[in-house]
């Protein structure tokens, strides 16, 4: 049974989708478009324009983003206006034309390339989708794994508790997907390891979920900054070791080669499965099947195991660099160092493990 770790199904990207207000949404989709590491191009002649990002300095809190028209265009383009000029970031592949990945599109995807499953990962930038998530798992029974927002700023409120407890308990959602940029609403003033948010954490670890940690460096995505997040990680998981974790993205290749001291740390601790998600960010720039990586995947397999790597793509974005089955054929080709029995356990066992799912087919939604 192969099993997708991460991918995304969204309504129209260009609505309210789950927040209070399309305001609400669009700050996030602004945020991730200007500190995006794909080009910015201009809109007339699609000429490269990386300087021209919505963004209006460090992106430390909401009033660094510019107001600049900022919405959701076709073909998979994020567009701004500045200066009466149209830009605009390709975050999605052109064939997402109407921007927008309904449950049964993505089951046709899956269906295509031989997946059986996916995890549904619930990053800001799509939405707050739990009960888009939870009605697509009941209505494909076998085939979603949804999991839980959170307001990462408001995580010690009673209400933000209470909307935790409805996706888990009421909506049938499987874990909680975090993502430390959430905290860029409130300017960063606290790190998600802040004695405040001890009660929420509390929480998780009584509901008996895993959480999916999207980290990023910050404010701004550099080598320096995501290290100094990751000591953080490891400061949380000494408070909470109990709490079964996936780190989603991966890691780049440089830091997987020559781990540094909080990642060596990290990859001891036996709480975390670590993601291996390459094409959505390697396949940019190199071609398909990225032999280049064959070292790096070596070295991940002698850090942690074949026990604690999952396979993820990141659809429907990853097809902006290679298609969904290529996504999936590169680390057969590359991890051909491995026991077949290892690379069933990354290419679904080890999920279906997380969340107590058997292989013969039980239903994880």
């Amino acid at each position: 049974m192969v099993v997708d770790s991460h991918v995304h199904i969204f309504p129209h990207l260009g609505g309210a989708n789950g927040f209070p207000t399309v305001r609400d949404h669009l700050l996030f989709l602004q945020l991730y478009a200007a500190t995006h590491s794909n080009p910015v191009r201009r809109l007339r002649d699609h000429r490269l324009a990386d300087d021209c990002r919505p963004l209006a300095g460090p992106p430390t809190s909401p009033d660094a983003l510019l107001d600049a028209d900022f919405r959701v265009g076709r073909f998979g383009r994020l567009e701004w206006t500045l200066g009466g000029e149209d830009y605009y970031l390709q975050f999605f592949p052109p064939s997402l034309q109407q921007m927008e990945s309904p449950p049964e599109f993505m089951l046709q995807q899956m269906a295509h390339a031989g997946i059986d499953c996916a995890v549904l990962q619930n990053a800001h930038l799509y939405g707050r989708l739990d009960d888009y998530f939870a009605a697509a798992a009941r209505r494909y029974p076998g085939r979603f794994i949804g999991l839980a927002s959170i307001d990462e700023a408001r995580a010690d409120t009673p209400a933000e508790l209470r909307r935790l407890r409805r996706s888990i308990e009421e909506l049938g959602l499987r874990g909680l997907y975090y993502a430390n940029r959430g905290l860029f609403t409130e300017g960063y003033r606290r790190g998600f390891d802040d004695g405040s948010f001890d009660g929420f954490w509390e929480e998780v670890r009584r509901l008996r979920i895993p959480v999916f940690w999207e980290l990023q460096g910050i404010p701004e995505p550099t080598r320096e900054n995501l290290l100094a997040e990751v000591e953080r990680l490891n400061r949380w998981a000494e408070n909470f070791p109990d709490i079964p974790c996936v780190y989603t993205h991966g890691f780049p290749p440089d830091l997987v080669l020559d781990p540094p001291e909080p990642l060596l740390r990290l990859f001891r601790r036996d709480q975390f499965l670590f993601e291996i998600l390459y094409p959505i960010h390697w396949g940019r720039d190199h071609r398909f099947p990225y032999p280049e990586l064959r070292p790096v995947l070596r070295s991940l397999y002698h850090l942690v195991g074949a026990e604690r790597l999952v396979w993820g793509s990141d659809m429907p974005n990853v097809e902006r660099n290679c298609t969904y089955r290529q996504a999936l054929d590169y680390l057969f080709i590359n991890m051909d160092f491995v026991r077949p029995s290892e690379l069933e356990l990354i290419v679904g066992g080890n999920i279906l493990r997380l969340f107590a799912v058997r292989s013969t087919g039980s239903e994880p939604g």
